[in-house]
């Protein structure tokens, strides 16, 4: 009899965990791989739960942890992050802006979150920081260690703001449109100070609904750590001065080399391809304006990242030209500066046709770019997924344009060399039929000799019209995800359940066959 007990408790625990096996294979990917989140509470849902929690709910989910390590009863954190903020005058704010202390709390997806305009973006808690008639620069930041030294990564969120001084309309924006910069940054070498210069930013604004803010790109500093920031600046202290954040995301963007202590060969030598289209000079009037002809795909935000000017400046430039909601139109004519304002041409970046480190101490960094065919449009390129002809990828830095590049489909990454540590701006163009799956703008920070690549995606659009016998390719099932991932997936859980179920009757076939006796 004991040998027969014996037989069924093994059967038992070998069928439960033949069940589990299939659960583990889909919940525990690979932490070095490309689209892996690398932060800890992305989504601000919580790390650990009071026990008396809701199914479902977690609450309990914060601390008073902030940056100065002081804690405040009107400061709760989400877990794994740090609250940061400016209080009084910021040394290094030229505005001389005073700022307060905001309130900062993590809020349930429940009245009055709840919207319409919705507060917390996906899951039940997100993050709300805010300042009642106070102007705010505050923020989370979250420091990640164990990274690849060199690898690429970028980080972004989503974030809107409710900016209105007033309750009219109530709860939407009002008043300055440009009150309330959104903004996400990394600092590659793993410095918590949010106002250094070695942080790297890209930013925007979205105003009561979410949109990604990001990604911004950097590597890996030689530590293996970084600090990544999500912060929001109110220029002026309105009634409402509220900002909201979730769904927060740091992975990598290509797989990270093996770490190794051989010594690396020489890099190889390259040979020149052809020089890129230079990007055309702007058209003088005959007062001196500068003068941008909008192309295809132009926006204002984009022409101003450009030419290195502010949104504004061309607003004031060119006001009763330019429509409601900044609309503009293909052949139209912008002032981008006067004669006063021209700044002087920045020096002209010379690319090479190969993307490889810089080829000695001191040359300076660079930028390598290149465009895929994302078929299932996850932002990230598989080794089937082709480079994509055509498209134009322009760099700019503060002082204005430095280049583009036209891509063939064939000899890229395409290299921007010579590059000064700074931040820069990587601005794309499609080519006509495709729908980018990435950012068309991207901010990349540069701390030395070193190579970042900036990679766009972009998808068949098929709104867009086809010529007469060219087929449409069928979208990918499930936002994205390869029909073969989905059949693996479903096939993991079905084959758990139908598992599971056979453990839970053998454990029953067990328990009779003892009682029987």
């Amino acid at each position: 009899m004991r040998r027969k007990d014996t037989f069924w408790a093994m059967l038992v625990v070998m069928a439960l965990v033949v069940a589990v096996v299939p659960a583990w294979v889909s919940a525990a990917p690979p932490a070095q791989e490309p689209g892996v989140n690398l932060l800890q509470n992305p989504g601000f849902e919580g790390i650990s739960c009071d026990p008396s929690s809701a199914p479902g709910w977690c609450e309990g989910n914060w601390t008073h942890d902030t940056l100065t390590g002081v804690p405040y009863g009107n400061i709760f954190t989400p877990q794994g992050w740090v609250t940061f903020w400016t209080e009084g005058v910021n040394p290094v704010d030229p505005s001389g802006r005073h700022y307060g202390r905001p309130e900062c709390k993590v809020i349930p997806n429940a009245a009055p979150f709840v919207g319409p305009p919705a507060r917390v973006r996906s899951g039940n808690y997100g993050v709300l920081q805010f300042g009642f008639f106070r102007a705010i620069d505050s923020g989370l930041l979250q420091t990640v260690s164990g990274l690849v030294p060199g690898a690429s990564i970028q980080f972004s969120a989503y974030g809107h703001a409710w900016s209105c001084d007033g309750d009219d309309p109530f709860p939407y924006s009002c008043g300055d449109q440009y009150n309330m910069l959104l903004q996400v940054g990394i600092d590659p070498n793993g410095g918590r100070d949010p106002w250094s210069s070695s942080v790297v930013w890209a930013s925007g604004y979205s105003y009561d609904e979410f949109r990604l803010i990001g990604p911004v790109r950097a590597q890996v500093g030689e530590s293996g750590t970084v600090t990544v920031f999500i912060r929001a600046t109110a220029k002026w202290p309105y009634a409402h001065n509220d900002v909201y954040w979730d769904d927060a995301s740091l992975v990598y963007t290509e797989p990270p080399a093996t770490p190794t202590n051989t010594p690396l060969p020489p890099p190889p030598t390259n040979t020149p391809g052809p020089s890129p289209t230079p990007l055309p000079p702007p058209t003088p009037r005959p007062d001196g304006a500068v003068v941008h002809v909008v192309q295809p795909g132009d926006t204002v935000f984009g022409i101003a990242l450009q030419y290195g000017v502010t949104v504004e400046q061309i607003e004031a430039l060119n006001a009763g030209s330019i429509g409601a909601d900044r609309m503009i139109w293909t052949g139209q004519e912008l002032v981008i500066a006067i004669a006063e304002t021209t700044a002087t041409p920045p020096p002209t970046v010379t690319p090479t046709a190969e993307a490889s480190p810089p080829s000695g101490a001191g040359s300076g960094g660079s930028i390598c770019v290149l465009a895929f065919h994302d078929r299932n449009a996850d932002t990230f390129r598989q080794a089937e997924e082709e480079l994509l002809p055509n498209a134009i990828m322009a760099l700019a830095d503060d002082s204005g344009p430095l280049g583009q590049y036209q891509t063939d489909g064939l000899s890229e990454p395409y290299c921007f060399e010579g590059l000064a540590p700074g931040t820069y701006r990587v601005t794309a163009q499609l080519p006509a039929g495709y729908a980018a799956t990435t950012p068309m703008v991207t901010a990349v920070g540069l701390t030395g000799d070193m190579s970042v690549q900036v990679a766009l995606g972009a998808e068949r659009d098929t709104t867009a019209p086809t010529e007469e016998g060219e087929g449409e390719e069928e979208p990918p099932a499930d936002g994205g995800e390869s029909v073969w991932s989905q059949v693996l997936r479903w096939g993991a859980r079905i084959s758990g359940i139908v598992l599971l179920a056979l453990a839970v009757a053998v454990a029953v076939l067990f328990f009779l066959s003892r009682r029987q006796r």
